[in-house]
Protein backbone atom coordinates (compact mmCIF):
# COMPACT_ATOMS: atom_id res chain seq x y z
CA UNK A 1 0.00 0.00 0.00
CA UNK A 2 1.23 3.10 -0.83
CA UNK A 3 1.95 6.34 2.11
CA UNK A 4 0.56 9.13 2.47
CA UNK A 5 3.93 10.73 1.38
CA UNK A 6 3.98 8.95 -1.88
CA UNK A 7 0.43 9.24 -2.88
CA UNK A 8 1.10 13.33 -2.69
CA UNK A 9 4.39 13.17 -4.56
CA UNK A 10 2.04 10.97 -7.48
CA UNK A 11 -0.70 13.66 -7.26
CA UNK A 12 2.25 16.27 -8.08
CA UNK A 13 3.88 14.04 -10.62
CA UNK A 14 -0.10 13.78 -12.28
CA UNK A 15 -0.13 17.47 -12.21
CA UNK A 16 2.73 18.16 -14.77
CA UNK A 17 2.53 16.47 -18.38
CA UNK A 18 6.54 16.68 -18.66
CA UNK A 19 7.49 15.75 -14.98
CA UNK A 20 4.68 12.66 -15.41
CA UNK A 21 6.53 11.82 -18.72
CA UNK A 22 9.89 11.91 -17.40
CA UNK A 23 9.21 9.96 -14.15
CA UNK A 24 7.24 7.49 -15.93
CA UNK A 25 10.34 7.02 -18.38
CA UNK A 26 12.77 6.66 -15.56
CA UNK A 27 10.38 4.32 -14.25
CA UNK A 28 9.40 2.15 -17.14
CA UNK A 29 13.56 1.91 -17.90
CA UNK A 30 13.55 -1.54 -17.36
CA UNK A 31 10.50 -2.76 -19.44
CA UNK A 32 11.74 -5.61 -21.82
CA UNK A 33 10.63 -6.01 -25.79
CA UNK A 34 10.65 -9.21 -27.52
CA UNK A 35 10.06 -8.44 -31.32
CA UNK A 36 10.95 -11.85 -33.43
CA UNK A 37 10.58 -11.23 -37.22
CA UNK A 38 8.05 -7.94 -36.73
CA UNK A 39 7.72 -5.31 -39.29
CA UNK A 40 5.88 -2.10 -38.86
CA UNK A 41 4.45 -2.62 -35.39
CA UNK A 42 3.81 0.89 -32.75
CA UNK A 43 4.08 0.73 -29.11
CA UNK A 44 3.42 3.91 -27.43
CA UNK A 45 3.46 3.78 -23.50
CA UNK A 46 4.53 7.63 -23.19
CA UNK A 47 3.57 8.72 -19.33
CA UNK A 48 2.79 5.42 -18.37
CA UNK A 49 4.41 3.59 -15.62
CA UNK A 50 5.51 -0.08 -16.28
CA UNK A 51 7.33 -2.34 -13.75
CA UNK A 52 8.58 -5.54 -14.31
CA UNK A 53 6.51 -5.85 -17.59
CA UNK A 54 7.51 -7.80 -20.70
CA UNK A 55 6.46 -6.58 -24.29
CA UNK A 56 6.13 -9.25 -27.04
CA UNK A 57 5.42 -9.31 -30.31
CA UNK A 58 5.72 -11.86 -33.23
CA UNK A 59 4.45 -10.38 -36.37
CA UNK A 60 3.79 -7.10 -38.41
CA UNK A 61 1.43 -3.72 -38.49
CA UNK A 62 0.30 -4.70 -34.64
CA UNK A 63 -0.63 -1.53 -32.37
CA UNK A 64 0.07 -1.71 -28.64
CA UNK A 65 -1.05 1.80 -26.80
CA UNK A 66 -1.01 1.98 -23.18
CA UNK A 67 -2.20 5.46 -22.44
CA UNK A 68 -0.83 8.37 -19.99
CA UNK A 69 -1.48 7.44 -15.90
CA UNK A 70 -1.83 3.53 -16.55
CA UNK A 71 0.33 1.56 -14.15
CA UNK A 72 1.56 -2.03 -14.85
CA UNK A 73 3.15 -4.12 -12.51
CA UNK A 74 4.66 -7.50 -12.96
CA UNK A 75 2.39 -7.92 -16.74
CA UNK A 76 2.58 -9.89 -20.27
CA UNK A 77 1.66 -7.92 -23.31
CA UNK A 78 2.48 -10.63 -26.23
CA UNK A 79 0.68 -10.70 -29.61
CA UNK A 80 1.55 -13.08 -32.42
CA UNK A 81 -0.40 -12.16 -35.32
CA UNK A 82 -0.72 -9.67 -38.11
CA UNK A 83 -3.04 -6.23 -37.76
CA UNK A 84 -3.40 -6.74 -33.96
CA UNK A 85 -4.35 -4.51 -31.25
CA UNK A 86 -4.26 -3.67 -27.44
CA UNK A 87 -5.32 -0.69 -26.32
CA UNK A 88 -5.00 0.48 -22.13
CA UNK A 89 -7.01 3.85 -21.50
CA UNK A 90 -5.77 6.55 -18.92
CA UNK A 91 -5.73 5.07 -14.92
CA UNK A 92 -5.93 1.40 -15.31
CA UNK A 93 -3.89 -0.44 -12.59
CA UNK A 94 -3.25 -3.90 -14.06
CA UNK A 95 -0.71 -6.55 -11.19
CA UNK A 96 0.31 -10.27 -12.31
CA UNK A 97 -1.52 -9.57 -15.68
CA UNK A 98 -1.43 -11.58 -19.25
CA UNK A 99 -3.02 -10.17 -22.43
CA UNK A 100 -2.41 -12.80 -25.06
CA UNK A 101 -3.28 -12.02 -28.49
CA UNK A 102 -3.16 -14.78 -31.62
CA UNK A 103 -4.38 -14.62 -34.87
CA UNK A 104 -4.50 -11.59 -37.42
CA UNK A 105 -7.15 -9.05 -36.45
CA UNK A 106 -7.88 -9.84 -32.98
CA UNK A 107 -7.77 -7.24 -30.15
CA UNK A 108 -7.77 -6.54 -26.27
CA UNK A 109 -9.48 -2.98 -25.64
CA UNK A 110 -9.58 -1.52 -22.09
CA UNK A 111 -11.39 1.68 -20.97
CA UNK A 112 -10.18 4.21 -18.25
CA UNK A 113 -9.74 3.75 -14.90
CA UNK A 114 -10.36 -0.37 -14.99
CA UNK A 115 -8.36 -2.67 -12.14
CA UNK A 116 -7.32 -6.01 -12.44
CA UNK A 117 -5.44 -7.58 -9.53
CA UNK A 118 -4.46 -10.73 -11.67
CA UNK A 119 -5.20 -13.22 -14.52
CA UNK A 120 -4.68 -14.06 -18.21
CA UNK A 121 -6.99 -12.11 -21.06
CA UNK A 122 -7.16 -14.45 -24.40
CA UNK A 123 -7.88 -13.18 -27.87
CA UNK A 124 -7.94 -15.36 -30.46
CA UNK A 125 -9.40 -15.85 -34.42
CA UNK A 126 -9.28 -12.17 -35.00
CA UNK A 127 -12.27 -11.66 -32.83
CA UNK A 128 -12.38 -8.71 -29.51
CA UNK A 129 -12.53 -8.64 -25.82
CA UNK A 130 -13.62 -5.18 -24.74
CA UNK A 131 -13.83 -3.79 -21.03
CA UNK A 132 -15.67 -1.02 -20.24
CA UNK A 133 -14.75 2.29 -17.80
CA UNK A 134 -14.13 2.00 -14.13
CA UNK A 135 -14.41 -2.17 -13.77
CA UNK A 136 -12.76 -4.13 -10.59
CA UNK A 137 -11.45 -7.67 -11.29
CA UNK A 138 -9.97 -9.68 -8.66
CA UNK A 139 -6.92 -11.66 -8.81
CA UNK A 140 -7.22 -15.36 -10.99
CA UNK A 141 -9.61 -13.76 -13.67
CA UNK A 142 -9.58 -15.47 -16.76
CA UNK A 143 -11.48 -14.04 -20.02
CA UNK A 144 -11.15 -16.18 -23.00
CA UNK A 145 -13.34 -15.23 -26.80
CA UNK A 146 -12.31 -18.86 -28.04
CA UNK A 147 -11.53 -22.26 -27.00
CA UNK A 148 -8.14 -22.47 -28.28
CA UNK A 149 -8.88 -25.71 -30.04
CA UNK A 150 -10.88 -26.94 -32.29
CA UNK A 151 -14.01 -29.14 -32.47
CA UNK A 152 -15.47 -30.85 -35.03
CA UNK A 153 -18.96 -32.63 -36.82
CA UNK A 154 -18.25 -35.81 -37.41
CA UNK A 155 -20.92 -36.00 -40.07
CA UNK A 156 -19.90 -33.05 -42.03
CA UNK A 157 -16.34 -32.13 -41.02
CA UNK A 158 -17.10 -28.36 -40.20
CA UNK A 159 -15.71 -27.07 -37.31
CA UNK A 160 -18.85 -25.79 -34.54
CA UNK A 161 -16.74 -23.84 -32.14
CA UNK A 162 -15.34 -20.47 -33.54
CA UNK A 163 -14.40 -17.41 -31.23
CA UNK A 164 -16.76 -14.94 -30.25
CA UNK A 165 -16.67 -11.51 -29.13
CA UNK A 166 -16.24 -10.97 -25.39
CA UNK A 167 -18.09 -7.54 -23.61
CA UNK A 168 -18.26 -6.17 -20.49
CA UNK A 169 -19.66 -3.11 -19.66
CA UNK A 170 -18.97 -0.58 -17.74
CA UNK A 171 -18.23 -0.54 -13.46
CA UNK A 172 -18.57 -4.34 -13.23
CA UNK A 173 -17.30 -6.56 -10.60
CA UNK A 174 -15.40 -9.64 -10.97
CA UNK A 175 -14.28 -12.22 -8.06
CA UNK A 176 -11.64 -13.90 -7.40
CA UNK A 177 -11.10 -17.27 -9.85
CA UNK A 178 -14.28 -15.61 -12.28
CA UNK A 179 -14.19 -17.46 -15.70
CA UNK A 180 -15.40 -15.62 -18.77
CA UNK A 181 -16.26 -17.70 -21.86
CA UNK A 182 -16.53 -17.02 -25.26
CA UNK A 183 -19.60 -14.61 -26.41
CA UNK A 184 -20.46 -13.47 -22.90
CA UNK A 185 -21.57 -9.99 -22.94
CA UNK A 186 -21.67 -8.56 -19.37
CA UNK A 187 -24.13 -4.98 -18.76
CA UNK A 188 -23.33 -2.08 -16.77
CA UNK A 189 -22.91 -2.70 -12.94
CA UNK A 190 -23.29 -6.19 -12.80
CA UNK A 191 -21.45 -8.45 -10.06
CA UNK A 192 -20.22 -11.72 -10.74
CA UNK A 193 -19.66 -14.13 -7.49
CA UNK A 194 -16.29 -15.66 -6.79
CA UNK A 195 -15.66 -18.80 -8.85
CA UNK A 196 -18.01 -18.11 -11.11
CA UNK A 197 -18.19 -19.49 -14.56
CA UNK A 198 -19.77 -17.12 -17.21
CA UNK A 199 -21.25 -17.43 -20.20
CA UNK A 200 -24.25 -15.78 -22.30
CA UNK A 201 -25.98 -12.38 -21.40
CA UNK A 202 -25.75 -11.07 -18.11
CA UNK A 203 -28.29 -8.26 -16.84
CA UNK A 204 -27.39 -4.54 -15.63
CA UNK A 205 -27.24 -4.13 -12.02
CA UNK A 206 -27.73 -8.07 -10.99
CA UNK A 207 -25.33 -10.54 -8.62
CA UNK A 208 -24.68 -13.68 -10.43
CA UNK A 209 -22.83 -16.81 -9.22
CA UNK A 210 -21.65 -20.14 -9.55
CA UNK A 211 -21.19 -22.57 -12.15
CA UNK A 212 -22.44 -21.74 -14.60
CA UNK A 213 -23.77 -18.56 -13.57
CA UNK A 214 -27.19 -17.56 -12.46
CA UNK A 215 -29.02 -14.86 -11.55
CA UNK A 216 -29.36 -14.51 -7.41
CA UNK A 217 -29.77 -11.15 -6.81
CA UNK A 218 -31.40 -7.77 -8.74
CA UNK A 219 -30.80 -4.02 -8.87
CA UNK A 220 -27.95 -3.74 -7.12
CA UNK A 221 -24.81 -1.47 -7.43
CA UNK A 222 -21.43 -1.13 -5.73
CA UNK A 223 -18.63 0.91 -4.67
CA UNK A 224 -14.42 0.23 -3.87
CA UNK A 225 -14.98 1.54 -0.73
CA UNK A 226 -16.49 -0.71 2.31
CA UNK A 227 -18.06 2.45 3.90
Amino acid sequence: MESTFQQYILSKVKASEMLLNFVAAIYSSKTSFFLKGSKHNMIHYTGAFLKKTDIKISGSNNIITIAPKVRLINCLLNIRGNNCKIRIDPYCTFKNVELWIEDDGSQIIIDPRTTIEGGHLASTEGKTILIGNDCMFSNHIEIRNGDSHSIFNTESSQRINPAKDVRIGNHVWLGADVKVLKGTVIYDGAIIGTGSIVSGLIDSNCIYAGVPAKKVKEHVSWRRDRK
